[in-house]
């Protein structure tokens, strides 16, 4: 094995954007397993995401099968009482094929991690930058708004702000990445970051808006307004403004609700529009309509003169 726990942990630092932490494995735990499994592995405990997990790293250079490796985390695992994750030196594709299939919980150092008991499958380090792309992420552009309209994010670590949006952490590590790179935030501190917005409210609206987008990823259509929707578009608008509401009704839904309802939905008929939004429209609404800065993204490109008009007077009439 070509691989020390040093090694790993700089690697998994690289590919996920955080620092774990290493531990040596609890005395006596070892001891409960079989003397010849024992013997076969080096075991450091390492924390990520706030899950302590057992690395196993075999001695040997001569590979273990698959089912062979699934029935030792099966003990291991008993034993231990958390999760067991093994190193392997390259693999063949067809081996990864068949550890994945087991189940089995594997890191391949520069290739690919997978870990499904902790629902993780990152691959190949050297290619993740090219996540950072120059089109904001919706997960990006989310926490903008959320930090401008419902409550500072300035503080917070990227484990705190995955739990406030429900999202996985290497997703918002991602779009934090993209914000700090675009000069929209600071991330501040050592091995947990915390991030810091440049500014605040209309200040950093203004310095976002160029880069930010329509949050409508799609168009459907039903015969009845969906559960968990928002009012969108032109009805919203009608509530904010002075605009006439039009005679159907047009919602939004996260992708998940579109997911869930997908069976209920038509592409070009319907008595309601439904607007499938990038990201949840209710993180950051209070009630039954969108956020007045996602609104305003979703229509200021309409090429109606009255939207234009009242689009104006939405951000005039904001409260920041």
């Amino acid at each position: 094995m070509k691989y020390n726990i040093k090694n790993i942990s700089d690697y998994i630092n690289e590919l996920i954007g955080y620092d774990t932490n290493i531990f040596p494995i609890e005395k006596g735990v070892v001891g409960g397993l079989p003397f010849a499994l024992a013997n076969s592995y080096d075991f450091r405990d390492m924390e990520i995401f706030n899950n302590r997990i057992t690395i196993a790293i075999p001695k040997s250079s001569e590979d273990c099968s698959p089912m062979q490796l699934a029935k030792h985390q099966t003990k291991m695992m008993d034993i231990f009482g958390h999760v067991v994750v093994f190193v392997l030196d390259e693999i063949e594709s067809y081996n990864i094929t068949r550890l994945t299939r087991a189940r089995v919980n594997f890191i391949v150092p520069n290739k690919i991690i997978f870990i499904p008991s902790l629902m993780m499958v990152l691959r190949e380090v050297k290619k993740t930058n090219k996540i950072l792309t120059n089109t904001i992420p919706p997960v990006a552009q989310l926490l903008l708004l959320y930090h401008i309209q419902v409550r500072s994010l300035n503080g917070l670590t990227t484990a705190e702000l995955a739990d406030i949006i429900a999202m996985a952490y290497p997703t918002v590590n991602v779009a934090l990445r993209w914000l700090e790179n675009n000069g929209l935030i600071k991330l501040m501190g050592g091995k947990q970051k915390s991030v810091n917005f440049i500014a605040d409210g209309k200040e950093l609206w203004e310095k976002a808006l160029p880069l930010m987008t329509s949050p409508i990823e799609r168009i459907m259509y039903a015969n009845m307004r969906p559960e968990d929707s928002l009012m969108a578009n032109e009805t919203a608008m009608g509530h904010y403004t002075m605009l006439a509401e039009p005679g159907n009704p047009i919602f939004a839904i996260s992708k998940a609700t579109a997911k869930e309802c997908s069976g209920t939905f038509n592409k070009q008929y319907g008595e309601v529009k439904i607007e499938v939004w990038k990201y949840s429209p209710s993180l950051l609404s209070e009630n039954e309509y969108v956020d007045r800065l996602s609104l305003y993204l979703s229509l200021k490109d309409s090429k109606d003169e009255r939207v234009q008009i009242e689009c104006d007077t939405l951000i005039e009439e904001m409260t920041w």
